[in-house]
């Protein structure tokens, strides 16, 4: 017989049905079904410069999620997936930007599951920022109150860029969040299969139907099976591939540098130090850089509980930066540590919110 009700997952989790299995008389818990945000997904189109030197126009139907109103919404906050990756990297934090009462504006990359099209892109920085550009002038991201840019591994890299671009262009951030970001070189999850990947990538932009009819399983088996990430298909694992081979490490230093002349964008950096696809020492370096930062190391669940309100108080003393090493922690810190992740965001809002009741006063 089974039944259902409703549990808190632990450490906070958002709720979700969980069946319990009687087997006489006594309830067990049966595995609880995989859940997503594809139910709130939407579709723009979306027009983007892309080349090398961004001398073309590419449109595609982007896909994405709107998560909160943004008349009443404290803040925006901008996720970019990683690569392969999708709004769903964001999907743990849901319910505590709920709490919170902040938006979430999460969009997918030309070629992924929920943004068909974009293949012939070079998935270079550049290109990729002028899509993120696009996709939020195109939702008027720019009128809302605040805004703060949060990604995810290889988006991670983009999102210290594009705050530093809409911070240029007058658009109102206040915030970057580096979720396992990649550092100033090429870490294991790409060095040690970069030869592929470099073969790979030269036949996928042949964009030929006769190879992607062979070479698409191929590369939903190299990357499900021995990247170890998971992918929809071969056509989407294609467009993941591809922006491995353009990530730029001697740009990092240069972009931290750049947020620095921006005081008032608060930057966060975590990492976890078990990460499979960046190693502890180069996560360290990075975290270094960001010269002047409160630096947290944290063990587990108490210790981090223990640390929000430090990290917190952080930025609300002036501190630009903070950075955290999650020693026994993975590469998803989102799914992990959403509860940390989000209180490190809500401290970057409370800041800007102090701020203008002082100059209101």
């Amino acid at each position: 017989m089974l039944n259902y009700r409703v549990i808190q997952t632990i450490n906070g989790l958002p709720k979700i049905f969980v069946r319990m299995a009687s087997e006489n008389g006594t309830k067990k818990p049966v595995r609880s079904k995989y859940f997503d945000l594809n139910e709130f997904l939407k579709k723009v189109s979306v027009t983007y410069k892309a080349g090398k030197t961004l001398e073309k126009s590419n449109t595609v139907m982007a896909g994405y999620i709107e998560i909160g109103d943004v008349k009443t919404s404290r803040a925006t906050v901008v996720g970019l997936p990683g690569s392969p990756g999708s709004h769903n990297d964001f999907k743990y934090m849901k319910e505590f930007f709920e709490q919170k009462n902040i938006r979430l504006v999460c969009f997918n990359w030309p070629g992924s599951e929920f943004t068909p099209g974009g293949i012939e892109n070079g998935y270079y920085n550049h290109e990729r920022n002028s899509y993120a550009k696009a996709v939020l002038e195109k939702l008027d991201v720019k009128n809302c109150n605040r805004i703060i840019v949060c990604g995810h591994s290889r988006g991670g890299e983009n999102a210290l860029q594009l705050a530093n671009i809409l911070a240029a262009d007058n658009w109102p951030v206040i915030g970057a969040a580096l979720l396992n970001s990649p550092g100033f070189e090429s870490h294991q999850g790409i060095r040690k299969r970069m030869g592929v990947i470099e073969f790979l990538g030269n036949l996928i932009k042949l964009n030929s139907r006769l190879i992607n009819y062979f070479l698409h399983p191929l590369l939903d088996y190299f990357y499900n099976k021995i990247v170890g990430l998971r992918v929809a298909n071969g056509a989407v694992a294609a467009a993941a591939i591809l922006p491995l081979r353009t990530f730029a490490f001697d740009e990092q230093a240069k972009s931290i540098d750049e947020v620095r002349t921006y005081p008032n964008v608060k930057t966060f950096y975590g990492f976890g130090a078990k990460d499979f696809l960046i190693e502890t020492h180069i996560s360290d370096e990075f975290a270094a850089a960001f010269i002047g930062s409160d630096h947290y190391i944290i063990h587990d669940k108490t210790e981090s509980a223990a640390t929000i309100p430090k990290a917190k108080q952080s930025y609300l003393s002036g501190k630009q930066f903070v950075t955290a090493n999650f020693t026994e922690e993975g590469h998803y810190l989102q799914k992990t540590y959403p509860e940390f992740i989000i209180e490190i965001i809500d401290a970057m809002v409370q800041v800007d919110e102090q701020k203008q009741q002082q100059e209101s006063t």
